[in-house]
């Protein structure tokens, strides 16, 4: 009888293409990973890997075992799933999250999870989406919540919502009660996201044409952006719904301007991994509750799309 846990570290290790990185993934020694290896192609009698420098390559029997592999211990998790329920998956999840929706709909999420699956231990991780891409595929998360979607064959990109990104300013400047023209938003400051973010490329594009010594970037984390519009440093362009509760206090407002930054895009993104259906689960928990908050918010300001039959947006 094929012993499970073989199957399992034969899979990351295919999957992963190193003995080191499969043995960090599975919380065990490459001298074990390398010894079920071993002991598994003793059984099978065929060799599923050839060992070079630093990395490792399936062989041709190795490629045509992999699916195989893959859906056996698949099945064995989820005949275990469905004896437990999900009050009895355990286990540890590395949850990498962006500012915006730790400013939203994070502690909605983290409270469901507990309540569905109690014996978990969540470990959230603040990253922005690029750093966050970065460790999906080096191993160091389970999951990304970011601005994606990630375009990789190896992972699955769950689409959770939008938010519109708007200009906002704090009252004081003045900006407020008609239509604020590009001249006019640069006599101030902009107040940004960091350099590399998918956002602040989109605003430098906005502000291409315009002479470079009237352009004034200050750039921070999400919540050094609100204090500093708030505070009236300069104009920003910031998801409203980050901001509601500074929009309904009256100490921001939503300007009438073009708007430079297109709805920004939140995916749950995980790598395609053997053995486990918490990431997957906790995955779709996120666009339920993604889901939940956009319809307790203004529907200009978020949103879900609904995709139809054959992917298309309805």
């Amino acid at each position: 009888m094929l012993n499970l846990r073989f199957l399992e570290t034969f899979v990351w290790v295919a999957r992963l293409g190193s003995f080191t990185q499969a043995a960090d993934r599975l919380n065990t020694t490459q001298a074990a990973v390398s010894s079920r290896i071993a002991s598994l192609e003793a059984e099978l009698d065929v060799k599923l890997f050839n060992r070079e420098y630093r990395s490792v390559r399936l062989t041709p029997a190795g490629m045509r075992a992999l699916p195989q592999a893959e859906a056996l211990v698949n099945a064995a998790c989820k005949f275990e799933e469905d004896m437990r329920g999900t009050e009895g998956l355990r286990g540890t999840v590395r949850i990498g999250v962006i500012d915006t929706i730790s400013h939203t709909w994070l502690v909605d999420l983290i409270r469901r999870s507990k309540q569905l699956f109690p014996h978990i231990n969540v470990v959230v991780i603040a990253k922005t989406s690029l750093d966050m891409l970065e460790m999906l595929e080096e191993g160091g998360l389970d999951l990304g919540i970011l601005m994606g979607p990630l375009q990789d064959e190896d992972f699955v990109n769950i689409e959770l919502c939008s938010y519109a990104c708007l200009w906002t300013a704090a009252p004081s400047l003045g900006l407020g009660g008609g239509f604020v023209d590009i001249g006019r938003l640069m006599d101030f400051p902009i107040v940004s996201f960091p350099s590399g973010s998918q956002p602040r490329a989109a605003l430098e594009r906005f502000f291409a044409g315009v002479p470079s010594d009237r352009t004034v970037f200050y750039e921070g984390n999400l919540s050094t952006m609100i204090r500093m519009a708030e505070d009236g440093i300069g104009v920003a362009t910031i998801p409203p719904p980050v901001i509601a509760r500074e929009l309904e206090r009256g100490a921001l407002e939503l300007l009438d301007a073009e708007q430079p930054i297109p709805p920004m895009r939140f995916h749950a993104v995980y790598p395609r991994s053997p053995g486990t259906t918490l990431v997957p689960s906790i995955a779709e928990l996120a666009r339920d509750v993604a889901l939940e908050f956009c319809n307790r918010s203004n529907p200009d300001w978020a949103w879900q799309r609904k995709i139809g039959p054959g992917g298309m947006e309805q």
